[in-house]
C-alpha cells in the first residue's frame, strides 16, 4: 500500500525528530519577537493569553481526533477490515468538521466578551480573531493525521507539522515586522495570524498526500476481506464516546493553561502591579519559560502519540507482554529525555536568559523553579498514551481535572500575596498530581509495579551528576573570561558527553533497548556489549 506502515521505534523517531525540528523553529521566531522592543514581555502576554484560550477551544472542538481515529483505524486493520477503516475516516471528517465550525464562529463572534469579561484584559480581543479560522484547519488536518497514524504511518504526519510550522515561523516574524510602531495587542494579532495561515497550508499538504494515494487505498480496500458494514450513525456514536473521554485530559490541559490566563494577570495586580507590569510579568511565563520548556515536552511527545495505535493493536491480538515491554521501555526513555534537561535549566538558568534574550533576560529565576515540572509532564505524556491504548481512556483527564483543582486554588489564595513565583509552583503540583494518579491506575490496571529504580532513580542519579558537571564548567569558563555564550555552549555539550558517560557506567539501558535506538547496533559494537 502506498501509505506504508512503519515500526514502532521509527515511528517514534519520526514524530521525535520533526518535534525537535518544529519547536526549534517556533523558538526562533519567539525569540525574534521577544527581542522587539516594541513587542517584548508585553506582547508576550497577549500573545500567551490569546493563544491560551484558542487552545482551550481547540482542545474541545478537535475532540481528540488523532488518537481517537487511529485508535478505531489500527484496531480495523489489525482485523483486515480496511472498509471500515476508510468509513470511520469519511464519517470523522464530517462529524469534526461540523462541530470545529461552530466553535470557530463563537470564538470570533465572541472574542470582545471573552477578554473583557472573562480575562478582565481588553487586548486579547484581536488575537482570538486572528485566530479563530485555525479551529476549522486544525480539525480537519486532525482527521487526516488520525488516518495515516491509525495505519502505523506518521511521516506524513510529521511533514505536515513542519510544513506548519516553516509557514508560522517566517509569517510570524513578517507579520509582527509590518506591525511595529503599532500597540503590542496588534503586533501579538498580527503574529498570531500567522498560525491560521500555517495551518490552512497543513491541511493542503495532507489533501494533496491522500489524494495521490486515494486510488491505491481503494484498491486495498476491494481487496480486503468483506465484514459488516456499520451505519454512519452508529460510527458517529463510537466517535464521540472514545473522542469525550480522550479529549476530556486535553480539554483539562489546556484549561490548566486558561486558569493562569484568568488568574496570573489578576492576581498580580491585586499583589501591586498595574496592568502593564502584569503583563510583562505573565509574558515572562509564556513567552520565555514556556518556550524553553516546550522543546524536551514536545521531544516526548513521540511516545505518547506511537504508543496508542501500538498498543491497541497489541492488545486486540492478545499480546500484554508485548504492550507492557514497550510502555516500560517508553517510560525509561522519557526519564532519560526529561532529567537532564530538568537539571541542565535550572543550572544554566540565567546564561540562557542572558543568551537568548539579550534585550529582555528578566525572569530567570522563573525558569528555575518550573523546569523541575519537565520529569512529571514528560512522564505523564507516555502514561497518557500507554492509558488511552489499553483503552482507559477518561482516566488521564480526570487525573489532570484533580491538578487543575489544586492550581486554581493555590493560584487564588497565593497570587496576590506572593507573586509571579506562585504560577511556576503551581504548575509543578498540576503535573505531579496527574502524572501519579495516571501511574498508579496504569499499573494497577496492567498488575505490575512500576519499575522506580530503572526508570526514576538511575536516570536522576545521572543527570544530578551531569547537572553538577555543567556547574563547575560554566564556571571555569567565566572565570577563564570566554564569555556567557561560549561558556553555556560549551558546558552544554559537555554535559551532553558526561550524561551519555554516566548512562553507560550505569548500565541504565540494555543491550536490546540500546539497538532499539537509530544506529542502535553500532552503538552496542562500539560498547562491546
Amino acid at each position: 500500500m502506498a501509505i506504508k506502515k512503519q515500526s514502532f521505534m521509527k515511528g517514534v523517531f519520526v514524530i521525535m525528530g520533526s518535534q525537535i525540528l518544529i519547536k526549534i523553529l517556533g523558538f526562533i521566531y519567539r525569540i525574534i519577537q521577544t527581542n522587539i522592543p516594541q513587542f517584548s514581555d508585553v506582547g508576550n502576554s497577549y500573545y500567551g493569553s490569546g493563544y491560551q484560550v484558542y487552545t482551550f477551544i481547540l482542545a474541545i472542538a478537535t475532540m481528540g481526533i488523532p488518537n481517537t481515529i487511529s485508535k478505531l483505524v489500527s484496531e480495523k486493520i489489525t482485523l483486515g477490515d480496511r472498509r471500515g477503516a476508510h468509513k470511520i475516516f469519511k464519517t470523522a471528517f464530517l462529524v469534526f468538521v461540523s462541530i470545529a465550525t461552530v466553535f470557530a464562529l463563537s470564538l470570533f463572534f465572541g472574542a470582545e466578551f471573552i477578554s473583557n469579561t472573562i480575562l478582565n484584559n481588553p487586548g486579547v480581543k484581536y488575537t482570538l480573531m486572528a485566530l479563530s479560522p485555525a479551529i476549522i484547519f486544525v480539525s480537519m488536518s486532525a482527521v487526516l493525521r488520525g488516518y495515516f497514524i491509525g495505519m502505523e504511518n506518521v511521516s506524513e504526519y510529521s511533514k505536515a507539522q513542519i510544513i506548519e510550522q516553516v509557514i508560522n515561523c517566517v509569517f510570524s516574524v513578517i507579520f509582527v515586522l509590518m506591525l511595529v510602531g503599532n500597540s503590542p495587542e496588534i503586533m501579538a494579532a498580527g503574529s498570531t495570524l500567522a498560525t491560521t495561515v500555517a495551518t490552512s497550508t497543513a491541511f493542503l499538504y495532507l489533501v494533496r498526500y491522500y489524494r495521490k494515494n486515494r486510488d491505491e487505498i481503494w484498491r486495498e480496500i476491494n481487496k480486503a476481506q468483506q465484514f459488516a458494514t456499520e451505519s454512519r450513525k452508529k460510527i458517529a456514536k463510537k466517535l464521540i464516546s472514545y473522542a469525550v473521554p480522550i479529549s476530556f485530559g486535553s480539554v483539562v490541559s489546556a484549561l490548566s493553561g486558561l486558569i493562569d490566563v484568568v488568574t496570573v494577570v489578576n492576581g498580580l495586580q491585586k499583589y501591586g502591579y498595574d496592568i502593564v507590569t502584569a503583563n510583562a510579568k505573565y509574558g515572562i511565563l509564556s513567552g520565555k519559560v514556556d518556550i524553553l520548556l516546550a522543546v524536551p515536552l514536545s521531544i516526548n511527545v513521540a511516545f505518547s502519540v506511537a504508543l496508542v495505535p501500538f498498543i491497541s493493536s497489541a492488545i486486540a491480538r492478545h499480546r500484554k507482554d508485548e504492550a507492557l515491554s514497550k510502555i516500560k521501555y517508553s517510560l525509561k526513555i522519557s526519564s532519560l529525555i526529561a532529567l537532564p534537561c530538568t537539571f541542565g535549566l535550572f543550572v544554566l538558568a540565567t546564561p540562557i536568559f542572558q543568551m537568548i534574550f539579550p534585550n529582555a533576560p528578566e525572569g530567570a529565576y522563573l525558569l528555575q523553579i518550573e523546569c523541575w515540572l519537565l520529569f512529571f509532564s514528560v512522564v505523564c505524556q507516555t502514561i497518557t498514551g500507554a492509558l488511552q491504548g489499553i483503552g482507559k481512556l477518561a482516566v488521564p483527564g480526570f487525573a489532570m481535572l484533580a491538578g487543575t483543582v489544586v492550581k486554581y486554588i493555590l493560584n487564588v489564595i497565593f497570587i496576590p500575596i506572593y507573586g509571579e513565583v506562585v504560577p511556576a509552583i503551581t504548575s509543578i503540583v498540576f503535573s505531579a498530581t496527574a502524572c501519579i494518579i495516571s501511574a498508579i491506575v496504569l499499573f494497577k490496571a496492567l498488575k505490575v509495579r512500576m519499575p522506580l529504580k530503572e526508570v526514576i532513580l538511575k536516570p536522576f542519579i545521572a543527570s544530578a551528576l551531569m547537572g553538577l558537571s555543567v556547574f563547575a564548567s560554566y564556571k571555569l569558563f567565566i572565570t577563564l573570561s570566554l564569555g556567557n555564550t561560549i561558556s553555556t555552549l560549551i558546558s552544554i555539550c559537555i554535559g551532553v558527553i558526561v550524561y551519555a558517560i554516566f548512562v553507560i557506567i550505569l548500565k541504565i539501558l540494555n543491550k536490546d533497548e540500546i539497538q532499539q535506538l537509530p544506529y542502535g547496533n553500532k552503538i552496542c559494537k562500539m560498547l562491546k556489549i
